[in-house]
């Protein structure tokens, strides 16, 4: 599992909620889009068959996956 911390929205409503995660292959802290401040997400370095997710790339190229649950 990643690192991650909820940061507030600002504001405006239209913010988009983010938080910071690292990535689970060299621990870069990326920021990813989270859906609500209720969601815990989880890092994965493989897709899930299911599941609200994005995908991130961190600065050093490497692709992975935010679940939220």
């Amino acid at each position: 599992m990643g690192l991650s911390t909820a940061t507030p929205p600002d504001q405006d409503q239209n913010q988009e909620l983010v938080t910071k995660v690292a990535c689970p292959r060299c621990e870069q802290l990326v920021t990813a889009s989270i859906p609500d401040r209720e969601v815990d997400p989880t890092v994965s370095s493989y897709v899930a068959a299911f599941g609200d997710h994005s995908i991130v790339h961190c600065p050093n190229g490497h692709k992975f996956w935010v679940y939220y649950c």
